[in-house]
């Protein structure tokens, strides 16, 4: 889910409404506040190579068992790519 929130948000900075959609997915983690998702923003970006590590790892099993793992694809490389951007680029 916070992969999700990551892409999401870069895509609202860019159209310019960053702030509204944050609202929005304060709104859908019931009983949350805004501190649950900047923990998820700031702990994908300090553990992507781990999480990179870990999506792989999943990907992987998936294959063994003959499930596609297009998610879990996506989301390996999306923390690669957060891996190589300084922890506090955005």
């Amino acid at each position: 889910m916070a992969i999700a929130a990551l892409e999401s948000l870069e895509a609202a900075r860019a159209a310019g409404c960053e702030e509204w959609l944050r609202g929005q997915l304060v709104a859908t983690l019931k009983g949350a506040d805004e501190s649950l998702l900047d923990r998820w923003l700031r702990g994908s970006r300090a553990h992507a190579p781990r999480r990179a590590e870990e999506m792989a790892a999943a990907a992987e099993m998936l294959a063994a068992l003959g499930t596609p793992a297009p998610i879990s694809a996506a989301a390996e490389e999306w923390f690669e790519q957060l891996a190589e951007e300084p922890v506090d680029a955005h």
